[in-house]
């Protein structure tokens, strides 16, 4: 059964038989309405004759199912239905073969296409018949919605033209930036970058609002023709759980808040757990990017989603796994307090049912292992290992963080055996340890003596301006 495809199913769905699960995927990345849905031969039923299901929300710029796929494929074969919706607007390969096969184009000039993309905007005369849409900018088969994956359309309304140019803007500059210092001393890694930037660009013309709500209308959606495939699922009962990684981990706390509508509410979870997730969506960017963002009024960063700010209204059990090593999103975003923030993150998650967990490093294993940010992630091969080793950690596979930590601990959740807040000693570990408590950060000798020489350098700079064009302004 392994590889037969269906083409003769109602015209929303293109199907795969895989070994212990079909694959149903509808849409495309660059219009935002792709959802790949994972479905068990062999369904798993709780006690009350439920199945479960599970929204599996992808990191930032991480839209290709293939980014997860041993987790996808694990959790199918366990007899959970999964939705991987991609709620960001990308120019990933839409089909499985094309996943497979291809590899980032790190040579394609991405700061001229941004630039003839602004100019393109800029110059487009809309009217009633003639609208802007952003695929017609793109020429190459890949990045074109082939004609045999029909769409379900999704929750996401176009942006206005002047959002997707002042957008286009912003990411030409930011590739600029990118190109201009790392030519001369990492150029792989600043292709790939830009490429990685390039990918996901013209999703910043949305709020991470519309990315959540248009995650559960695929969601909703998918469930729905689902039930016109195989109608015996339109009365089954099920529990629904929502798991995400990084930015899919803020938006995954974020979905009750989004739940709209009698029939969303089917959808509304019963727990959430997640993997190193961000506590904004604009952390774990490079803080120059949001500020160029920012400043030409990217929808993205102008709107940004704060669990400060939705907290008070989560009160469902919630679990958080982190990596105490996590250089993306440090752990401590989640735990420290501030001057202007007198409350931790992690306490304005109103639930009295939550917990944070601390995967830590093992150095005296071999290889050694690495509690960095991409624990949930199992496989980042369409990229250059150049990159992401600078952007949460390489993956060429599962490792013990997968198999120890961040699996079972979905899976404990799921089957309903320990709630999220009641992990730890329930994970099935063995090089692997976890706590609940973060170790303090040991010295860092490097990035204290870095940091220090790059203060006296501006302050170097900052004197001899002053010394040069001080009497200017004293003028």
């Amino acid at each position: 059964m392994e590889n037969q495809t269906n083409f003769n199913l109602p015209e929303i769905w293109f199907q795969e038989q895989k070994d212990g699960y079909k694959i149903y995927q509808s849409g495309s990345h660059i219009k935002a309405n792709f959802i790949r849905v994972f479905v068990p031969d062999n369904p798993y039923y709780d006690q009350q004759g439920k199945l479960k299901f599970i929204a599996y929300l992808h990191g930032f710029g991480l839209c290709m199912p293939q980014f997860y796929e041993s987790h996808l494929e694990t959790l199918a074969k366990s007899g959970y239905y999964i939705f991987f919706p991609d709620f960001q607007k990308s120019e990933y390969p839409n089909s499985r073969i094309a996943e497979k096969i291809q590899k980032a184009n790190i040579k394609k000039p991405h700061l001229s296409l941004w630039v003839y993309r602004a100019f393109k905007i800029a110059t487009h005369r809309s009217s009633k018949f003639n609208k802007f849409q952003p695929e017609d900018l793109f020429g190459t088969e890949e990045e074109q919605t082939p004609q045999e994956v029909p769409t379900i359309q999704g929750n996401l309304d176009e942006p206005k033209r002047f959002d997707y140019l002042r957008t286009s803007l912003a990411v030409a500059v930011i590739i600029l930036i990118v190109k201009l210092i790392y030519t001369w001393f990492n150029d792989t890694y600043g292709k790939n970058l830009s490429h990685l930037i390039s990918t996901v660009g013209f999703s910043l013309a949305h709020k991470p609002s519309e990315w959540i709500k248009d995650a559960i209308a695929l969601t909703e959606q998918s469930w729905q023709h689902m039930c016109k495939v195989n109608p015996q699922l339109a009365g089954q009962k099920f529990d629904f759980y929502v798991f995400g990684h990084s930015l899919g981990g803020l938006l995954a706390l974020s979905w009750p808040v989004y739940i709209c509508g009698e029939n969303q509410q089917k959808f509304f979870p019963q727990q959430i757990i997640t993997a190193d997730p961000a506590p904004s969506t604009e952390m774990g960017i490079p803080r120059i990017a949001i500020f160029i963002l920012k400043l030409f009024r990217s929808p993205f960063a102008i709107a940004p989603i704060n669990i400060s700010d939705i907290g008070s209204q989560l009160n469902i059990p919630i679990g958080i796994m982190h990596g105490a090593d996590d250089d993306i999103v440090k752990p401590q975003s989640w735990v420290n307090t501030s001057f202007w923030q007198p409350k931790s993150n992690f306490d304005y998650i109103a639930s009295q049912e939550k917990k944070i967990y601390f995967s830590l490093s093992n150095k005296q294993h071999q290889p050694p292992l690495v509690a960095f940010h991409n624990q949930a992630v199992t496989d980042t091969s369409y990229y250059d290992n150049a990159l992401f080793k600078h952007f949460g950690g390489v993956k060429n596979g599962p490792n013990d963080y997968n198999d120890q930590y961040v699996w079972p601990g979905l899976s404990l959740v799921v089957e309903d055996r320990v709630r999220v807040d009641r992990l730890l000693g329930n994970f099935p570990l063995q090089t692997v340890e976890v706590t609940d408590i973060l170790p303090d950060k040991e010295l860092n000798l490097k990035s204290i003596v870095t940091t220090l020489l790059a203060v006296l350098a501006v302050s170097a700079l900052g004197y001899w301006l002053f010394s040069h064009f001080g009497t200017v302004f004293n003028q």
